[in-house]
């Protein structure tokens, strides 16, 4: 089975300061790891290279294997990644995002389920843009669970998510650990964790 992130070397700067330098992180299957750390201290910079939306000064990075430089496709399609602003395209509604996510990773009659877990109630059927960003999150995760996935990489999942929405997240993402992925996400402080129910490897970032 392949190891869900394997990462070594990792390094950015901005200028003179350096937010990582020489980092190694690494995601086992069936494994919960968290960031930690106040604002500022890189957290959403790290996960955004481990994604590719920023490219790293130094260092390597595998998904599922496969290594994000020379096999980007292979190592996208075994990512699934929420980040902490959710933005959604325009004109489209809850369902037909859903649709497009079911299609896009290879399951297409998943959109039933997925539905389920966002929870929308008649919602679903409009604009996406509407959302509050705890609708929005709910969507957009769900979307996540279609298709089969090595590495879920989250940035603050459960902000702005209520009660009963984020023990939905986390029964997801049991079931996704019991089929051997692995998950990455951030938080402020371990405390934002506590009640997740989900044991987490806390990694802190200074």
């Amino acid at each position: 089975m392949s190891v869900p992130l394997r990462a070594t070397g990792l390094c950015k700067r901005y200028g003179a300061r350096a937010l990582f330098e020489g980092l190694d992180l690494g995601v086992a299957a069936g494994e919960v790891a968290a960031l930690l750390g106040p604002n500022g201290t890189g957290k959403s910079t790290l996960l955004g290279c481990i994604t590719g939306a920023v490219i790293a000064d130094a260092g390597r990075i595998e998904i599922g294997g496969h290594d994000l430089e020379s096999a980007p496709i292979a190592a996208r399609a075994a990512l699934r990644a929420l980040p902490q602003e959710v933005e959604v395209p325009e004109g489209l509604t809850g369902r037909e995002l859903l649709e497009f996510h079911a299609a896009v990773f290879g399951e297409p009659r998943g959109q039933a389920g997925a539905i389920e877990l966002a929870d929308l109630g008649p919602a679903i059927d409009a604009l996406a843009t509407t959302y509050s960003v705890g609708m929005r999150k709910r969507l957009m995760f769900a979307a996540l669970t279609l298709g089969p996935a090595g590495l879920y990489v989250l940035d603050e999942p459960f902000a702005g998510v209520d009660r009963e929405g984020r023990g939905r997240m986390v029964e997801a993402l049991a079931r996704a650990l019991a089929r051997g992925a692995g998950v990455l996400l951030s938080a402020h402080d371990a405390e934002d964790l506590q009640g997740v129910g989900l044991p987490v490897r806390g990694i802190r970032l200074r």
